[in-house]
């Protein structure tokens, strides 16, 4: 792999129903060099990739009479949601879920695979990992990122511990190897840091500071950065793409790599001048936002659509080595 790092979001989750092992295959098989699995907790402590802790917008669990018990309403990033919620299963049980595209008709392509693939844990993806690598005749990464874990700690769960455990079995933590740790919780990175050598990357979302002190300090505990795309790349009063914001400057200087996330290929995802004349669910001119976000040096591209990404760095590539 020659330029930024591609990183498959959930898998090649514009494809594929997200955090499935045909959405992580085909990320890899498309040419992401890692994929970005979002990491929780059962009840019987077994780490599983999801995103959300309410299974019910990317799982068949509300078809299920057998766990309509298990449904209630909890509060959830200051939001109250009714829903069936990840540490109320054990793993047994997860594993009678199928998985469901988030958006069906954004994505009605990915939503025929409905119902067909369980829940993935950790574990398997590592082992898919593995098995990928091989085929592929290089090593391919791992983006891990930590969901809830303040949620899991007070709920006694061993989220932590059990990544630890995991990643030290199979002589993943160094930080030489293909797994990296992401989390917007800067006191997960903070303490995973004392336990593993693996990267360490602070989470930002637009909402956040990113003037240089502040990426001075993330650089203290984290080697890297992931920016949330409108940060790097703001939209103007016409919704068009604006000036670049300060982020990728400022974490540069503090000696920070940035991954930019997440990109994704719909016309509702992009800005006003990359939008082709179609609905919103039609793919615009993600190409040229790829492009864009690459001018400005960044480390690596967090997106649904991975092949657009490594089409446009192999281009790149391509026309430096002419």
């Amino acid at each position: 792999m020659t330029g930024p790092l591609v990183i498959g979001h959930r898998g090649a989750s514009g494809h594929r129903p997200e955090h499935t092992a045909l959405a992580y295959q085909l990320a890899w098989r498309s040419g992401a060099d890692s994929v970005e699995p979002d990491v929780v907790c059962t009840r019987d402590g077994i780490l599983v990739c999801r995103h959300d802790l309410d299974l019910a917008p990317t799982t068949d669990v509300a078809t299920r009479p057998e766990f309509a018990s298990k449904r209630r309403t909890m509060e959830v990033d200051g939001e109250v949601v009714d829903g069936w919620f990840v540490q109320d299963f054990f793993l047994e049980e997860l594993k009678e879920l199928r998985a469901r595209e988030r958006w069906p008709k954004k994505r009605p392509g990915s939503a025929m695979y409905d119902d067909l693939l369980p829940v993935l844990t950790l574990e398997e993806l590592l082992d898919l990992r593995e098995q990928e690598s091989a085929r592929a005749g290089r090593p391919l990464g791992v983006h891990i990122e930590i969901k809830h874990a303040a949620l899991f700690r007070d709920l006694r769960m061993p989220l932590h511990e059990s990544l630890v455990a995991i990643l030290r079995e199979r002589r993943l933590d160094s930080s030489l190897g293909p797994v990296s740790v992401m989390s917007f919780e800067a006191e997960v990175l903070k303490q995973l840091r004392r336990d593993l050598q693996v990267e360490m990357v602070q989470l930002v979302d637009e909402h956040d500071s990113v003037r240089f002190r502040r990426m001075q300090k993330i650089g203290g505990y984290a080697s890297a950065v992931g920016l949330s795309k409108h940060l790097v790349l703001p939209r103007d009063a016409a919704g068009n793409v604006g000036e670049p914001g300060p982020g990728v400057q400022a974490s540069f200087r503090a000696g920070l790599d940035v991954l930019v996330w997440t990109l994704r290929s719909e016309n509702s995802h992009l800005p006003a001048n990359l939008r082709s004349g179609g609905p919103a669910r039609e793919h615009g001119d993600a190409a040229t936002e790829v492009s864009r976000l690459l001018d400005l040096g960044v480390d690596g591209l967090v997106t649904d659509f991975p092949e657009v990404a490594a089409s446009v760095r192999a281009d790149r590539v391509g026309a430096i080595a002419l």
